[in-house]
This record gives C-alpha cells, sequence and structure tokens, in this order.
C-alpha cells in the first residue's frame, strides 16, 4: 500500500506539544519527554509511526487508550491530556511520572537510597532487555530464594487490544490513520492456541540475574520499613483497580513495570494499551491469540477464555508473591512450560520461601493465586480489606 506520509524524521511538535528528549523505546513506538509550548507543562508523549512500519493495530490500541484514560481520572491512575496524528505519526500525550517503577521501589537487591531515579511509562520506558539466553541461574533449586522475579517481563508492544469508539479529540483522527491501512476491527476474540503448543503473540520472559545469599535476602524482604512501603504501595494500587473495574474496565497487563512510584511515594498504574471494557462489543484481538504479559496472565486469560476484574487480580496475587518471595510463583523457562505452571501447577507455599513472611500477605496470595476466578476474591475492596488496608 502507499505510505500517505513519507516523512521518516518524528516531528518536533505534536497538537501543544514540543517533543524535547526519548523517555523510552518499544517495538512499534516511542516515548518521549515533551512540554507544552504555551504553559511549559511536562507530559510524556508516545509516537507510533510513521507508517507503513507501524501496525494499524497499534493505532487503535492507542485510542483505545485515550479513550479509557479519558473515563479513569483517579490519582493512582495516569492522567491523559491529548492523543492525534501529526506527520504520519499517531500521538498521545498523558502524565509526565517521575520515580522508579514497581520492582526498583521494592527490590531487595539494593537499597532505595542507593537507586538512581528513572523516567518510566509502562512497558515503553522499561529497562532494556536482560542478556539473551535461557540458563537457570546457580543454585536457582525451587527452593531457593533469587531474583529471577526482577527481570523477566517481556514487552507488551505489538499484542492486540480491544477497541471502544468514542467522539471527541484526536482520537478520530488516529482511526481514520489506521484504516488508510486496511485493518479491519471488529476480528472477535478467540480461543488461545498456546495451550495445544501452537503459536502464539508472546515472547520469552528474559533471562535473570544472579541470586542473593538466602540469608541476606530473607532479611531485606521483611524489613519493616520495605513491609511498610509494601502495603503503602499496595493500598494504592488496590484502590485505583476497585476504582478501574467499577467503571467496566479490566487492564489485562498489571505488572511491576507498569506501576510507577513517583517521587512523593505515591502509586500510578500505566500503560492502558490492552485494556478491556467488559461491555465492548467490538474487539482488536485476533482469534487464536492472548494478549498481556505471559508471567502475570491468569489462567483463564492464557488459555484465551473470557475474563473479568478477577485477571486483575490474579495478576497482583503474582506480584505479591515476587516481592515477598524475592522469587515468581512460575519458574518454568520456556513459554509453553510456563503455561502448564500457570494453569496446572500450584506453587510453593509462601511460608517455605520466606518462613518470617507476614501471615496475613501470605494468606491474601495464596487467595489470589487459586486456578478457579470463582475462588479467589472477587474485588479489590476485598482484597483492601483482607490486608487490613
Amino acid at each position: 500500500m502507499r505510505d500517505p506520509y513519507p516523512l521518516r524524521v518524528p516531528p518536533r511538535y505534536v497538537g501543544p506539544w514540543e517533543i524535547l528528549s526519548v523517555v523510552g523505546r518499544g517495538g512499534v513506538g516511542t516515548v518521549y519527554r515533551a512540554r507544552h509550548r504555551r504553559s511549559g507543562d511536562p507530559a510524556a508523549v508516545k509516537l507510533l509511526g510513521p507508517a507503513p512500519a507501524m501496525d494499524p493495530t497499534s493505532a487503535r490500541r492507542l485510542a483505545r487508550e485515550f479513550e479509557a484514560l479519558q473515563a479513569l481520572v483517579h490519582p493512582n491512575v495516569v492522567r491523559v491530556y491529548g492523543a492525534g496524528v501529526c506527520e504520519g505519526y499517531s500521538w498521545l500525550a498523558m502524565e509526565l511520572v517521575e520515580g522508579l517503577d514497581l520492582r526498583a521501589y521494592l527490590s531487595p537487591a539494593a537499597s532505595l537510597a542507593a537507586a538512581s531515579p528513572v523516567v518510566e511509562l509502562g512497558s515503553e520506558g522499561g529497562a532494556g532487555p536482560g542478556p539473551a539466553g535461557w540458563e537457570a541461574s546457580a543454585g536457582g533449586g525451587p527452593g531457593a530464594f533469587d531474583l529471577r522475579a526482577w527481570a523477566q517481563e517481556p514487552a507488551t508492544d505489538g499484542l492486540l487490544a480491544p477497541a471502544e469508539r468514542a467522539p471527541g479529540s484526536g482520537v478520530d483522527d488516529i482511526r481514520a490513520f489506521a484504516d488508510l491501512m486496511e485493518e479491519p476491527e471488529t476480528d472477535p476474540d478467540g480461543e488461545s492456541s498456546w495451550g495445544a503448543g501452537g503459536e502464539g503473540s508472546l515472547q520469552a520472559p528474559e533471562a535473570s540475574p544472579e541470586p542473593m545469599a538466602a540469608v541476606a535476602l530473607a532479611e531485606e524482604l521483611n524489613r519493616p520499613e520495605r513491609v511498610r512501603r509494601l502495603r503503602a504501595v499496595l493500598a494504592e494500587v488496590l484502590g485505583a483497580l476497585d476504582f478501574i473495574h467499577g467503571r467496566g474496565f479490566v487492564h489485562r497487563d498489571i505488572k511491576p513495570s507498569n506501576i510507577m512510584v513517583d517521587d512523593e511515594r505515591h502509586a500510578r498504574i500505566m500503560d492502558f494499551g490492552l485494556v478491556k471494557s467488559l461491555v465492548d462489543t467490538n474487539a482488536l484481538t485476533l482469534s487464536g491469540r492472548v494478549v498481556g504479559t505471559y508471567r502475570y496472565m491468569a489462567p483463564e486469560q492464557a488459555s484465551g477464555h473470557a475474563i473479568d476484574r478477577r485477571a486483575d487480580l490474579w495478576s497482583m496475587g503474582v506480584i505479591l508473591y515476587e516481592l515477598l518471595a524475592g522469587r515468581p510463583p512460575f519458574t518454568a523457562q520456556i513459554p509453553a512450560e510456563l503455561w502448564r505452571e500457570i494453569t496446572t501447577v500450584v506453587p510453593p507455599d509462601l511460608r517455605e520461601l520466606n518462613p518470617a513472611v507476614d501471615p496475613a500477605l501470605a494468606a491474601v496470595v495464596e487467595r489470589l493465586l487459586r486456578k478457579e476466578p470463582g475462588q479467589r476474591f472477587g474485588t479489590a475492596r476485598e482484597v483492601l480489606g483482607a490486608i487490613g488496608a
């Protein structure tokens, strides 16, 4: 198809925003630090393009993300400012959150004081890939404390997400731009082929750092100040999820790099590119695909079945398990085996890996990670009550 926008240099200005510098790069887009040309206010601007390198489905994902964030005004959800198309690039402007992602904020591998501040926007601004290959960490047996969790998240760029139409702003321009590339917008959600060992759209997790000594890691995991910070952030994230779910949305990609903690230690849920409306009648997810980050997917999501808010709560259970055990609940090194573990294997009891773990938090994690959605907590508000927040 003819490229209607032959320009290959990103524009310096998009809408009212001046592009300043790169924050992070993803598979189909780049996030930039920007400032408003009149007020000077900062923002993060995500640019997708130019055509035809940009997947038109990704443009519709961007439009869908804008629409969802317009409806989700909450102190612990990233704010959105605008969207549109400029010189062949679809763009989305949102709040620039300066701080650390959840993994860095609570990492037992280094003290918070020694961590350098970073600016990040979901998977677009995350750390680069870890070492290539899939070699297991030395000494990383099933009962060992290790840091496998801190570097095992594949990016979600290029995955597909549902779309929801809404008038106004620049979002219609983004959809019109995607239409130029002849991409249908109503492909129904379908069954995943991962369960049968077929081809999917998800990548293998990255390799991980070497494990810390068990005693040192156990002490750091249970340090009272760290547990207090964990509980405070957990309360904010669960409050935001309760709000999101109450508005009829499921995030579908809750993971540590999509939770930012700012300089004042307040959390934001980021990257709504895969958000799904539970009343959506149109979809961008192609038949035979699953979307999200595999290690954090609920069994029903990984199997391509219908999901609801309990899928996000499962993801919170995986995150909490990592933060309390120093390793993920499912440690398989290839996607097919990881799928089997997620759908059939009960993870090791947290109290076996970390005997001094907070009992209330351990009980919450155990319930969040039950395979059957009906056996989990029903709402994020219930989880808040269980942890005493």
